[in-house]
């Protein structure tokens, strides 16, 4: 019986592995069942079988590529660090979570250019949560004088995210204009500049 387990495991695995790539390089609609099942080499029957279909093969794709940042934020609200510090090591989890999920946010950008009824529920769910505990973050950062008092929590906190995703939206051109550093040294630098503009004292 374990055994079996195992192996009804290692084959949704399979599916889903096979499925990130085509569903985050031509979109949900571009994507069909018999050429997910052909690419993972099983029967169409079996999609079915282990996920009840296309819509909820990509919406198991979907949550767990945004388990990994709902952990992030879970992990982070725990942590009792000041402001600056907590911007800096949630930037770093974020950076680890794109190295593991590289196409992570391709799928992202995806649903919001063309989004399908996993939006809402999914996608514009897990950025609401982060982007709320970003803004916490940066009102805490006002509040105990750390940032300046004028600037906009939420405005920022896109800011950040912005900032943090645009070396993965536009990899490999950004490696190449970075002369072949990699993203460790993007982030360092973005972050430190980000920091000195909101900081209250430079």
């Amino acid at each position: 019986m374990r055994k079996e387990i195992l192996h009804q495991k290692s084959v949704s695995h399979h599916i889903m592995d096979t499925a990130i790539p085509l569903f985050a390089t031509r979109g949900y609609a571009g994507v069909s069942v018999r050429e997910l099942a052909k690419a993972a080499g099983v029967n169409n029957a079996l999609i079915s079988y282990y996920f009840g279909g296309k819509k909820e093969l990509y919406a198991s794709i979907l949550s767990t590529q945004f388990a990994v940042l709902g952990s992030v934020v879970n992990e982070m609200k725990q942590e009792e660090l000041p402001p600056k510090e907590k911007i800096c090591h949630f930037a770093q989890q974020v950076m680890t979570a794109h190295k593991k999920y590289p196409y992570l946010i391709r799928l992202v950008m995806g649903e919001i250019i063309n989004p399908t009824d996993c939006y809402d529920s999914i996608v514009k769910k897990a950025i609401e949560k982060i982007n709320y505990f970003l803004r916490a973050c940066i009102q805490k950062g006002i509040d105990t004088g750390d940032f300046k008092a004028e600037i906009d929590p939420a405005a920022v906190a896109i800011a950040l995210m912005g900032i943090i995703n645009f070396y993965y939206l536009t990899w490999p051109l950004s490696q190449e204009l970075l002369l072949g550093k990699e993203v460790d040294y993007y982030i360092e630098q973005s972050l430190y500049h980000y920091l000195q503009g909101i900081s209250s004292t430079n």
